[in-house]
């Protein structure tokens, strides 16, 4: 089996507008082939279709859809093609694939991910997250704020108690003059 993309799949899109791009299957064995297109998330990727036959020396083409969201990452999808033979010309693509199918063989290509739109400005995505370093330098931060907090009602307390032994030393001591 042969794809077109070879092994990156770009995916250009706009915004949160759909992007959409197509794989060339080609068949090199000598017999039918049956395929199979997985992705790593189904949420955002349509995969039209999912399975399918392709006889020999011809192509399939599979059309691939994503539907972005916020936050999505660009390099961390992938695809995977699995193909497997199959001579059985009255056999339906979805019984060919259960969970016994051992397949002969799996392309994987990795989708890169093109936002067209200027970062954050009109019709474009909106700004990602704060990356995990900085969420985690906040919560150092609060941490150290709290802290300080904690210190300075420790001493505000030391001082009350100091008020509190000195106004009992001169009680006692007023005691003893009379």
């Amino acid at each position: 089996m042969k794809v077109d993309p070879a092994d990156k799949l770009v995916i250009k899109y706009k915004g949160l507008e759909e992007g959409t791009c197509s794989v060339k299957i080609t068949n090199t064995l000598k017999e039918r082939a049956c395929f199979k297109v997985k992705c790593t998330d189904n949420d955002i990727f349509r995969v039209r279709p999912p399975l399918g036959f392709v006889k020999p020396g011809e192509m399939a083409e599979v059309k691939i859809s994503l539907k972005p969201k916020t936050g999505i990452d660009p390099n961390r999808h992938f695809f995977a093609i699995y193909h497997v033979a199959c001579s059985d010309l009255k056999v339906n693509p979805r019984t060919v694939w259960s969970q016994d199918t051992k397949p002969d063989g799996v392309i994987r290509m990795q989708a890169v991910l093109q936002d067209l739109a200027p970062s954050g400005g009109p019709g474009g995505a909106p700004k990602e997250e704060p990356k995990k370093e900085e969420k985690k330098d906040e919560k150092k931060e609060e941490k150290k704020e709290e802290k300080k907090e904690e210190k300075k009602e420790e001493k505000e307390e030391k001082k009350e108690e100091k008020k509190e032994e000195e106004k009992e030393e001169k009680k006692e001591e007023e005691e003893k003059k009379e």
